[in-house]
C-alpha cells in the first residue's frame, strides 16, 4: 500500500496536508501508519497529487476511496 511517504513528500507539503487532514498530524510516519485507515491514506494521496497539480494520479487515488462519508475536505483548494 502506497502512502504519501513513498512519494518524497516535502516538509511544506506535510504542513499543508496536516492542516487540511481530518486526522492527527501526519508528520510522523509510524503514527500515521498506525492510526490511519486505507480511505484516509488514499485521501491524503489524492490531496498530495492535487497539490502537485498531478490530476491524473490524484484521480486514481480518489477512485479507491470506499467510504467518502468518513473523509472530509477532499477538495481543499
Amino acid at each position: 500500500m502506497d502512502t504519501i511517504f513513498d512519494y518524497k513528500v516535502t516538509k511544506l507539503e506535510l504542513e499543508i496536508l496536516s492542516s487540511c487532514s481530518p486526522h492527527t498530524s501526519i508528520k510522523d510516519k509510524e503514527k500515521y501508519l498506525k492510526y490511519c485507515d486505507i480511505d484516509t491514506i488514499n485521501a491524503d494521496l489524492y490531496r498530495l497529487f492535487t497539490l502537485r497539480n498531478e490530476v491524473d494520479i490524484a484521480e486514481n487515488y480518489v477512485k479507491k476511496i470506499k467510504d467518502t462519508q468518513s473523509i472530509s475536505s477532499l477538495h481543499f483548494f
